[in-house]
């Protein structure tokens, strides 16, 4: 009983932590622009492609390496695709609802071009780091210990970054009040462009991180974005906070629903959850909904 519990816990960190890392990306646009990104799981599985080009696809690099390049390149990603894509939409009458069809027909696209560049065939990658621990009598991965150290440092660096630096303050401050931030000076579009790479940077790392354990596949981005959309809708819409508390309390009820019934059962587990805390609070844990 008590290795089983043990196995829940560690289990249950592990999953909230990249859970959390990849849902607060989603969480961040919505935060300052009040739109969903359906295009986040998109851009999380080119990511990991590109994880597994620059590693086991030929090139051969190690892990610092992967990060050196993949982190920026997906940061420039994000902000070109707000530049590009997003930015000109803005023009537009009812530019979210506009915005949110432009990123779901995003997401196809680079699906495809995903499918047409690398095939159908599931890719893997090698884990960041090789062999494994015991911890009380439970066996657990050192990739696993990697990807719980990586995901919390990233997850501290970014709330630390939210709440000291300049830009990380403008971008609560455009989330609270978007027309109030543009009048004391903030420039929005600034904001905008940059949450998006920063949304696409922690996309990238939770998709480095997550590579090793989960096949790389052209559709695979879809399962981690319905996740991480429970994620942000169970913790509030645009709460990084909540973000925070949902992904944990999922990742320690997915852990559990593993152990006991089978992850066939995680999902169904998940939307019973949140259909329960949004009866409860209709705004999820702590969210403001905007308009």
């Amino acid at each position: 009983m008590m290795q089983t519990l043990l196995e829940i816990v560690i289990s249950g960190f592990s999953l909230g932590a990249v859970y959390c890392l990849f849902s607060l990306g989603l969480s961040l646009v919505y935060g300052t622009s009040r739109v969903l990104n359906f295009a986040h799981g998109s851009i999380y599985m080119t990511a990991a492609y590109g994880a597994w080009l620059l590693s086991d696809g030929g090139l051969g690099l190690g892990f610092v390496a992967v990060l050196a390049v993949l982190l920026p390149a997906s940061f420039l990603f994000g902000v070109l695709f707000e530049r590009l894509v997003i930015r000109p939409i803005r023009a537009h009458e009812h530019w979210k609802t506009v915005t949110m069809m432009a990123t779901l027909g995003f997401a196809f696209v680079l699906d495809n071009l995903n499918l047409v560049v690398f095939g159908p065939t599931a890719k893997t990658v090698s884990p960041i780091v090789d062999g494994n621990i015991a911890l009380g009598g439970v066996i657990v991965t050192n990739q696993t210990i990697a990807t719980l150290v990586i995901s919390l440092l990233a997850v501290v660096a970014l709330q630390v970054f939210l709440n000291v630096a300049p830009l990380g303050r403008a971008m609560r401050a455009v989330s609270q009040d978007m027309t109030g931030a543009a009048i004391v000076g903030i420039k929005v579009n600034r904001v905008f462009a940059f949450s998006f790479g920063l949304s696409a940077a922690l996309a990238a790392l939770a998709a480095l991180l997550l590579s090793p354990v989960y096949l790389v596949s052209p559709l695979g981005g879809w399962s981690p974005f319905l996740k991480a959309f429970v994620i942000v809708v169970f913790g509030g819409l645009g709460s990084t906070q909540g973000v925070l508390w949902a992904a944990f309390i999922l990742g320690f009820v997915e852990a559990a629903v593993i152990s006991m019934i089978g992850s066939t059962w995680t999902m169904p587990i998940w939307f019973i959850v949140l259909l329960v805390v949004l009866l409860v609070r209709p705004r999820g844990l702590m969210g403001k909904w905007g308009d």
